[in-house]
């Protein structure tokens, strides 16, 4: 292969590994206590009025959540919720589940080396005396990565019965509903339903 297409193969590989660094999907997951009896669950209501703000270890912030996307978040949430049977009240006291939510950011770093190589010909004509030189090309690149994390409470016992999170790489281009009904989905789709009555 000649140098030219060595280059040309190096180049192709170098721009879809950005492109497919840039397009991280998203990472979702979720827990259950296994004691809980979803079963006799029908009604949810929301914990209060403002999110939850939690902060993790590390270099992570209590995100300012705007109130168009605390609307849009809580509307998406009550949908999920509502197309599995249950239904939102608004009297907390009266609710089988209380649903909270709290969202954090952390700046992050990522390195990513490329190794590269080319054999130099010092020499013109038929004599291919050549040198390799090796070495590599580092890209670092510094991201913010976004988390959401539902939980829901039993209201009588007070204990969390089930918690999912959706975590993603933010970008300044994205849009809020969009991600913010993918995650909301994401997170509740493993969420019981509630029992159809016979």
């Amino acid at each position: 292969m000649n140098r030219l297409n060595r280059w040309s193969v190096f180049a192709v590989c170098t721009v879809l590994a950005l492109v497919w660094a840039c397009a991280t999907p998203m990472r979702t997951s979720f827990d259950r206590d296994p004691n809980a009896d979803f079963t006799r669950y029908r009604t949810f209501a929301w914990v209060g009025p403002a999110p939850l703000a939690r902060a993790k270890q590390g270099t992570v912030t209590g995100s300012f959540v705007s109130a168009l996307d605390d609307q849009r978040l809580r509307r998406a949430v009550d949908r999920a919720l509502q197309s599995r049977g249950y239904t939102l009240i608004t009297d907390t006291e009266k609710a089988d589940l209380v649903v909270a939510y709290s969202v954090g950011t952390e700046d992050k770093v990522r390195v990513h080396q490329t190794p590269s190589s080319m054999t130099v010909y010092p020499y013109p004509g038929r004599y291919r005396y050549g040198s390799w030189y090796t070495g590599s090309t580092v890209n670092v690149q510094q991201y913010t990565e976004g988390t959401l994390t539902l939980e829901v409470y039993d209201r009588r016992t007070e204990q969390a019965v089930w918690v999912g999170w959706a975590s993603r790489r933010l970008s300044r281009k994205d849009d809020s509903q969009k991600i913010i009904n993918e995650a909301v989905s994401k997170i509740l789709s493993g969420f019981p339903r509630v029992p159809t009555v016979e």
